[in-house]
C-alpha cells in the first residue's frame, strides 16, 4: 500500500509485468481516473459497485483513499494501479475563517428547512454561552444577512478558493499529480470527507479535469455550500440535476450528468440475498414469522429515539395477529446513544439487534454487510424509520414505511430538536407529500400502521410505483454503478477540460 508522502516508493511498488515495454504502451492508450474516496460510505458507492470494475475495463485507476483497512481495500487491489493513503491536512486560518462565513451566508440565503433548524442550533448554543460567543453569533449572522446573496456568495467562493490554494500547508498533490499525470480527478463524496477536498483543489488549479458526486439526496438542501471547485457533476436524478443548476447559476447543464446512485444497486443483486432460515438462523430471528426493520438515526439528531423502539416493542405484543412479529433493531454506525445500547443488551424476547459489520474507525461497511442489510432489506414485511434513505429502499422494494412525525413518548424536546422538523426537511418533503410511505403523528396512528403493514402490504403499491418512478425516473434499474464508470471514462477519454 502507497503512502502518499512517498510518491517514489509508489512508482516503485507498481505491478511487474512480463512486458514491460508492451503494457506500458497499452497504458499510455488508456486514460487514467484518480479516483478520490473520502469517508467510508464512499467504498460502497464505488469500491464494492460496479463502477471500479467496469472502469478498469476501459482506463487506468489510482485510487486515494482514507480508509487503511486491508480487507476492504483489497477489494479494490485487482482493478487499480495504485491505492495511496490521503489524510486530512490544516487550512491556515484566513482561508478557514472565510469559509465559515461563506456556508453561513450561504445558509442564510438558500434558507431550506435544514439551514432554518441549523441557525436556530446556532443561536440557542450562542445564547447558553453568552459573554464573547454570543457576541461572535450575533456578528456572524449579521454579517451572513448583508452577504446573503448570489452576486456575494460568488466572490466570496471565489476568494475563498483562491486563498485555500495560495495558503495550502502542503505540496504533496501537486508532486503527485505531476507524476501521475490524470486525465480526470473523481471525488466520491463530493462536500463529506475534508481530505477529499485538497486533492480536487489542486487537480482543478493545475488543469486537470474534475468530477464530484452529489453522494446523498438531501445534500443540496442540508450540506451547505460546495467550495471545492468541479468541472463536472454526477447526480441521482432529473430532479437533482435541476436543484443544483438552481443553487448553483454559474454551473452549466452540460456539466451534470444523471447516473443515478450506485448504493440502489445493490438491491438489484440476487447473490447479496441471504436464505430467509440463513438470515434468521445468523441473527437469531424465527424465520416462520415476520420481522420489522427499525433503522435508527444518528443519536444527536434523533435524541431519546430508544423510547420510539420501546413504544414499538409495546405495541407489537398488544398486536392481536395469527403471526406474532419480530422486531430487528439496526442501529447508526455513526451514533448510538447510551440507552439504545442499554436496551440491546437487555435480550428482550422477540427483538433483535444485529451485529455492524463496518470499520468503526472509517464508517465502512466490509463487503459482509452488504449481504446482511440487503438481506435484511428482501427479507423484512416493513420499515420503520424517523426519515431516512431507508425509506427509498423500501419503497423500491415495494415494501410498507413508517416514518415518524411525533417525538418519543416520555421526552420533552425543544422544537429544533424534535422529530417532526426532518420529516419537513426540503428532501423529504416530497416522500410525505406522495403518500408513499405512511406517516404516525401518535401512538395509534403507530398502531393502525403495524397492522396495515403486516397484514395488507399491498395497500399504496401503486403510489409507491408512482413515487419511485417520479423520483427516480429511469435510473432505479440496478445500472447506476454502470452508468458512472461510462461516464467517468467518457469525461477522461474527451481531453483537457475547455477554458
Amino acid at each position: 500500500m502507497t503512502e502518499l508522502s512517498s510518491p517514489t516508493a509508489a512508482a516503485q511498488s507498481s505491478p511487474v509485468v512480463s512486458s514491460p515495454v508492451v503494457a506500458a504502451a497499452a497504458r499510455s492508450k488508456r486514460p487514467l481516473v484518480v479516483l478520490v474516496v473520502p469517508r467510508g460510505e464512499a467504498v460502497r458507492n464505488f469500491l464494492y459497485s460496479d463502477t471500479l470494475r467496469l472502469l478498469s475495463k476501459q482506463a487506468r485507476v489510482v485510487v486515494l483513499s482514507v480508509v487503511t483497512n486491508e480487507s476492504i481495500l483489497a477489494v479494490a487491489r485487482p482493478f487499480v494501479e495504485e491505492i495511496i493513503l490521503i489524510e486530512e491536512h490544516p487550512v491556515q486560518a484566513l482561508p478557514a475563517y472565510l469559509r465559515v462565513l461563506t456556508e453561513h451566508a450561504h445558509d442564510r440565503w438558500l434558507w431550506s428547512k435544514v439551514a432554518q433548524n441549523n441557525w436556530e442550533h446556532r443561536g440557542r448554543r450562542a445564547r447558553q454561552q453568552g459573554g464573547f460567543q454570543n457576541l461572535q453569533w450575533l456578528a456572524v449572522a449579521g454579517a451572513s444577512r448583508l452577504l446573503g446573496n448570489n452576486p456575494c456568495l460568488h466572490a466570496l467562493t471565489a476568494l475563498e478558493q483562491s486563498l485555500q490554494w495560495r495558503l495550502r500547508t502542503t505540496r504533496i498533490y501537486d508532486e503527485l499529480f505531476a507524476r501521475l499525470k490524470p486525465d480526470l480527478v473523481f471525488n466520491g463524496s463530493h462536500i463529506h470527507g475534508p481530505a477529499g477536498e485538497l486533492p480536487l483543489r489542486v487537480a482543478q488549479r493545475l488543469g486537470i479535469p474534475t468530477a464530484g458526486f452529489i453522494f446523498s439526496w438531501d445534500n443540496l438542501t442540508s450540506r451547505s455550500r460546495v467550495m471545492v471547485p468541479y468541472d463536472y457533476w454526477l447526480v441521482w436524478h432529473e430532479g437533482m440535476k435541476r436543484q443544483l443548476l438552481s443553487i448553483y447559476p454559474r454551473i452549466q447543464e452540460s456539466s451534470v450528468f444523471v447516473t443515478g446512485t450506485p448504493q440502489m444497486d445493490f438491491h438489484f443483486r440476487p447473490e447479496l440475498v441471504m436464505p430467509r432460515e440463513e438470515l434468521a438462523r445468523g441473527i437469531g430471528i424465527d424465520p416462520a414469522r415476520p420481522f420489522i426493520l427499525y433503522t435508527t438515526g444518528v443519536d444527536k439528531h434523533f435524541p431519546k429515539e430508544h423510547l420510539h423502539v420501546e413504544l414499538v416493542i409495546r405495541l407489537l405484543k398488544e398486536l392481536q395477529l395469527s403471526l406474532r412479529p419480530q422486531l430487528v433493531v439496526r442501529n447508526y454506525i455513526k451514533g448510538t446513544s447510551p440507552e439504545m445500547k442499554a436496551l440491546s443488551k437487555r435480550k428482550i424476547p422477540d427483538v433483535v439487534f444485529p451485529p455492524m459489520l463496518w470499520d468503526m474507525a472509517w464508517a465502512t461497511p466490509q463487503p459482509e454487510d452488504l449481504e446482511l442489510y440487503c438481506s435484511l432489506v428482501h427479507h423484512a414485511a416493513m420499515s420503520i424509520n424517523a426519515a431516512s434513505t431507508v425509506t427509498l429502499e423500501f419503497i423500491l422494494k415495494d415494501k410498507p414505511v413508517i416514518n415518524l412525525d411525533f417525538d418519543p413518548p416520555g421526552s420533552d424536546l425543544a422544537p429544533c430538536d424534535g422529530f417532526r422538523r426532518h420529516i419537513r426537511f426540503d428532501h423529504f418533503w416530497p416522500v410525505v407529500q406522495s403518500g408513499a410511505a405512511m406517516v404516525t403523528r401518535s401512538v395509534e396512528d403507530m398502531r393502525k400502521m403495524l397492522i396495515q403493514g403486516l397484514t395488507h402490504p399491498e395497500v399504496d403499491r401503486e403510489t409507491r410505483r408512482r413515487f419511485i418512478s417520479n423520483f427516480f425516473g429511469s435510473t432505479a434499474d440496478g445500472q447506476a454503478g454502470r452508468r458512472v464508470a461510462k461516464t467517468l471514462f467518457g469525461l477522461a477519454a474527451s481531453g483537457p477540460r475547455k477554458a
